[in-house]
């Protein structure tokens, strides 16, 4: 989520089209913005965390370098790269395993329709926790999506903010196997496109092979997105993911049952092979 990830309807972004040039300048300075107040927080954090009174709770980020930023399968940068970065705040409650935490995320956007949006900022809040020693894990939260410049186009009014209510649930069957779903909800989806519910199904699978210092997994998800006033579409993701400590690299194939003339002859749905490195702390 951003964290999100998850367009007007999608496919109506790609319909409008002027082509134009990412403003770099914005994109550079909020990038370096997110990363540059993440890895000062983390120290500074740690340092108040010898004395526990003074800030409860733990702060975490991510900086993350990928060639694309797909949302639900559709590509968010116009196939291209993309500079995200996020911060958390979470804390226990103290009520079964339960933990409260809020955040966000950004990353830069280019939807090719001259709307003047270069960035997305998602606000991510809600709880999480587990239950005892099931292996199930739970979450529900919501998340607003929100684009700043993205105020004309053609001369016509914008609205692409919006939000969503989250849900999931995870589920780890044993030391190899684990799995997830997720259920979102929208009012009012991207773009005024009416009301919208996306499902997701996932699976991770780490292999009992000893490559340390590295860590190794594969991993696959399935989703539906259905949008009231817009084209309804399944995306689906398979992939690896290589760590080693703070850093993670995956390679990974996205594709949906969108097709190119849907798109109005744009491929931004089509298959495609996404590299990310991302490091959290």
């Amino acid at each position: 989520m951003r964290l999100a990830e998850a367009g007007a309807s999608l496919v109506m972004r790609e319909e409008k089209g002027k082509n134009r040039m990412l403003d770099k300048k914005l994109l550079l300075a909020a990038s370096l913005g997110l990363a540059t107040v993440a890895f000062t927080a983390a120290p500074v954090f740690a340092e108040e965390q010898e004395d526990e009174d003074l800030i409860p709770g733990e702060i975490t980020g991510s900086v993350a370098l990928t060639s694309d930023y797909s949302f639900r399968g559709i590509s968010q940068t116009d196939k291209g790269p993309a500079l995200q970065g996020s911060l958390e705040y979470a804390i226990d409650t103290g009520i079964a395993g339960t933990t409260a935490y809020a955040g966000f995320w950004g990353s830069n956007v280019d939807f090719n329709d001259g709307d003047e949006a270069n960035l997305e900022i998602d606000v991510l809040f809600g709880l999480r926790g587990s239950i005892g020693d099931t292996g199930l894990g739970w979450n529900l939260g919501g998340a607003y999506y929100s684009y700043p410049g993205a105020n004309k186009a053609n001369g016509e009014h914008l609205n692409y903010d919006y939000w969503e209510i989250v849900t999931g649930l995870t589920y780890e069957v044993n030391d190899i196997v684990a799995l997830s779903g997720s259920y979102f909800y929208a009012p009012d989806f991207f773009g005024a496109t009416g009301k919208a519910h996306y499902f997701n199904g996932g699976v991770t699978v780490t292999p009992p092979i000893d490559i340390k210092p590295f860590g190794l997994s594969f991993y696959g998800n399935v989703g539906r997105q259905l949008i009231e006033d817009a084209q309804d579409y399944t995306d689906w993701t398979i992939g690896a993911a290589l760590s080693y400590k703070f850093l993670k690299f995956t390679l990974a194939y996205v594709d949906t049952d969108i097709t190119q003339a849907d798109l109005g002859g744009n491929r931004l749905a089509n298959g495609r092979v996404i590299a990310t490195l991302s490091a959290t702390f």
